[in-house]
């Protein structure tokens, strides 16, 4: 089975949607102080929206049947002189999915290189997401892909 990576499509819309599902759940379960289970954080219509407007970038990958076993959504912004900070323009990376029953062939490397590609090909500085903790399994994966900690985010549950 060969894996190739491709810009999204109207068509993808419904699966890139059920795998968000997958992402909802995932997050519910590590943290249901947080996430409410059931749903996701966009619907069909939403991803069409995404897909049509190209004002972020989706990027599937698709076995041989041109069926998308995985996605990443991300958006470039140019983040403003501000103080100490200096202008600079990023790719933020929003989601990244691959089926469950896919993984571990270098779906998600493959996704995460055309996603870097991607912020290349657009003058970015740097592309950058965020991972909960508990996510232990994508933490090493984005480590593994050359991504390095760049800030932390610290909290207390106080109720």
């Amino acid at each position: 089975m060969e894996i190739n990576t491709r810009y999204a499509e109207k068509k993808d819309a419904a699966r890139i949607a059920e795998l968000l599902e997958t992402i909802a759940e995932l997050h519910h379960k590590g943290r249901p102080d947080i996430y409410g289970g059931g749903g996701a954080k966009y619907g069909i219509e939403d991803v069409e929206k995404k897909i049509e407007d190209n004002e972020e970038i989706i990027i599937v990958a698709v076995n041989d049947d041109d069926y998308v076993v995985g996605y990443t959504i991300s958006k470039i912004t140019d983040v403003p002189e501000n103080g100490i900070l200096l202008p600079y323009r990023k790719m933020y990376i929003d989601d990244v999915c691959v089926d469950s029953t896919f993984r571990k062939m270098g779906i998600g490397r493959k996704l995460m290189d055309a996603t870097k590609q991607e912020a290349v090909r657009n003058n970015c500085h740097i592309a950058e997401l965020n991972v909960w903790a508990f996510n232990e399994n994508a933490v090493e994966f984005y480590k593994s892909c050359g991504m390095s900690v760049q800030r932390m985010y610290m909290e207390y549950v106080l109720d």
